[in-house]
């Protein structure tokens, strides 16, 4: 068959390197993919849902498979299967469980299933009074997408007057930030959780621990993530189940009793473990990242089946078998730099997640031949006179594998010291804690 991959970054090149090795695929596109991506995978510059509907359409297509959540509450699910095009994701009214946190909290709420004490504001002196009454740190979220980015965890009553006054007066997602979500600062164990699920069905994937914050120790701004891992120490049944009953399966039925509509394809909790009890943090409509980088190496089942039993309704039928074998994923992102122009210094790019140069070329990349070692290309172009040169926040993902974490930590890190470019910055401690 042959499969489109809907997406360009490290989460695309992970699920359509998981394709290109799937025993009943015989060709895989990437749209609009990237440069390194396009070393073993054909991309095409194909970039709103329409014109992933032609170039699925030009090329016959036997299935879609969406990558990021834009595309889903743009309503891409609706747009293929009115032209009766196999694709794996949720319709756009299903999205809303990502297009929304106010929308998913409330449901939540509403239903029963583990989330902190929050409030909903469109107003953001309404916001501060609500901050300033309440006795504990909050978390202060804006409602819409942000990359990743609009979840500021706060330490005290400034920290969270300065968020509220970014997401909300500053705009800094722009309309994400009409309206936040403010709720109680939690503490515990935070774990990502990822279900395949038809609607009725669900098959639980291995647990990853993701690192948001932009520096060691979990210091700085919120990223799309750094560096993840998986397994996770707590993996396993006990845990699988414990989500599934008290999140995953709630939240899924819970929907579609509320809206009437089927929830199909990826479910992502983001979950903080407290006290045995699992507190719904955020909910996705697709594939983490960099989570994906970690999770899908570990598939033994090939992701073709996966897709169709979940579009025919019949996950439930057979099992999904994965590998038991450490990845650890580190990010390798753009840094300070200095700002340039004419030939001149302009100051400084202060690096990911805020503003960073592009352009730079990368090298070293050839050194790298480790068999256990994987890269996964994020924000990559191809130049004609530099060859690749950094073109994103997050700019490569370097995997390890291993028989232990320590192991695959350690493949990704010897691996990743090989690679240079200008500004290049990662943290130094993902996955240490669970040596």
């Amino acid at each position: 068959m042959k499969v489109l991959v809907v997406d360009s970054g490290g989460r695309g090149h992970a699920i359509a390197w998981q394709f290109k090795n799937d025993p009943n695929v015989r060709e895989v596109i990437c749209a609009p993919g990237n440069a390194g991506i396009a070393r073993e995978i054909r991309c095409e510059n194909a970039r709103a849902n329409e014109e992933f509907l032609e170039l699925a359409k030009r090329e016959k297509v036997d299935i879609v498979f969406v990558g990021p959540e834009s595309p889903l509450t743009n309503g891409i699910v609706d747009l293929f299967t009115a032209e009766k095009i196999p694709i794996v994701g949720p319709q756009k009214s299903a999205a809303i469980l990502e297009g929304s946190k106010a929308y998913t909290k409330l449901l939540c709420r509403d239903i029963g299933v583990p989330v902190a004490e929050f409030e909903v504001f469109d107003d953001p002196e309404k916001a501060k009074d609500y901050v300033g009454a309440v006795k504990y740190p909050v978390v202060v979220k804006a409602d819409g997408l942000a990359q990743g980015k609009g979840s500021i965890v706060c330490s005290d009553t400034e920290e969270a007057f300065h968020a509220i006054h970014h997401l909300m007066v500053e705009m800094a997602f722009g309309d994400a930030g009409r309206k936040v979500v403010i709720e109680k600062r939690l503490y515990g164990t935070e774990i990502s959780f990822f279900v395949f699920t038809d609607g009725e069905s669900l098959a639980s994937m291995p647990v990853a621990q993701d690192y948001k914050r932009a520096y060691d120790n979990d210091e700085g701004a919120n990223t799309g993530g750094m560096g993840s891992y998986s397994p996770h120490r707590l993996e396993g049944e006990e845990l699988a189940k414990l989500v599934c009953e008290k999140v995953s399966m709630p939240l899924i039925q819970g929907f579609k009793e509320k809206q009437e509509v089927p929830y199909r394809g990826i479910l992502y909790t983001g979950l903080m473990l407290v006290d045995g009890i699992p507190y719904l943090l955020e909910a996705n409509v697709r594939f983490g990242d960099p989570e994906a980088q970690v999770i899908l190496p570990r598939l033994k089942t090939p992701l073709s089946d996966i897709s169709f039993q979940i579009i025919n309704g019949v996950l439930g039928e057979k099992r999904v078998e994965w590998s038991p074998d450490y990845y650890c994923d580190v990010v390798a992102a753009a840094g300070r730099t200095r700002q340039m122009k004419g030939g001149k210094s302009k100051g400084w790019y202060p690096g990911y997640p805020a503003r960073y140069g592009k352009g730079y070329p990368i090298s070293g990349l050839e050194t790298i031949d480790d068999p256990d070692c994987r890269i996964f290309f994020a924000g990559v172009s191809n130049s004609a006179t530099k060859g690749f040169v950094t073109d994103g926040g997050r700019v490569l993902h370097i995997v390890g594998r291993g028989n232990t974490l320590s192991a695959a930590r350690d493949v990704a890190y010897r691996n990743i010291e090989k690679v240079h470019f200008e500004g290049i910055r990662y943290r130094t401690d993902i996955g240490r804690e669970k040596e």
